[in-house]
């Protein structure tokens, strides 16, 4: 009697896979080289509210250099890994872009074309605060998970406009931030009052 091997039964459950922060690292990596190369966004694409790259692209250049980048990853590796835990890479991945695409085009206009990554980060920040009212308002009313999510992005709405209060009009994306947080924000709300109405 031949034996057959189950490569299956050894290979690691997909979900497990899944919660490996390849996005998080992917991300990292690709503005490491181009913050430590010196690559600006008008080295490699051409500005144009017309090219698609300015509402994708952007968030990978930092025109504050090293900094800007350092100071966005203090904030992208921890919640971008926590989102991924709750969620897999490939929702990590289009809520960036989503978010990316949607705050470019919306502050274009006003403040002109918004390099870095920040606004991703405080969209992925508030994603974060939602996906953990999910977690722990699950076995609530839809009503009470409403009013669960409503909270912290009121609170970072307020604080958002504190600080434009305090520091005045900025150019240094006072606004890319505030829209990146909403976008965030709201895009997870969708996920997770559906999952929640679904599950009732």
């Amino acid at each position: 009697m031949e034996l057959v091997s189950d490569e299956s039964s050894t290979a690691p459950p997909r979900w497990i896979l899944s919660k490996v922060p390849v996005t998080v690292g992917v991300f990292a990596l690709v503005q490491f080289y181009i913050t430590t190369n010196g690559i600006a966004f008008s080295d490699v694409f051409t500005w144009t509210p017309l090219n698609p790259f300015v509402y994708t692209a952007n968030m990978f250049f930092h025109a504050g250099g090293w900094s800007h980048y350092a100071g966005n990853m203090y904030l992208w590796v921890p919640f971008g890994i926590l989102l991924t835990l709750f969620t897999n890479n490939r929702h990590l991945l289009l809520l960036a872009f989503a978010v990316n695409f949607m705050t470019t085009l919306l502050a274009l206009f006003i403040e002109g074309l918004g390099l870095g990554m920040s606004h991703v980060v405080f969209g992925v920040v508030a994603a974060t605060l939602v996906r953990s009212v999910g977690l722990g308002l699950r076995n609530g009313s839809q009503e009470l998970l409403q009013i669960g999510i409503a909270v912290p992005l009121a609170f970072g709405v307020v604080g958002f406009f504190v600080v434009l209060i305090f520091a005045g009009p900025r150019w240094i994306a006072d606004l890319y931030h505030l829209l990146g947080f909403l976008f965030g924000g709201a895009i997870e709300a969708m996920y997770v009052l559906d999952a929640h109405d679904g599950a009732g």
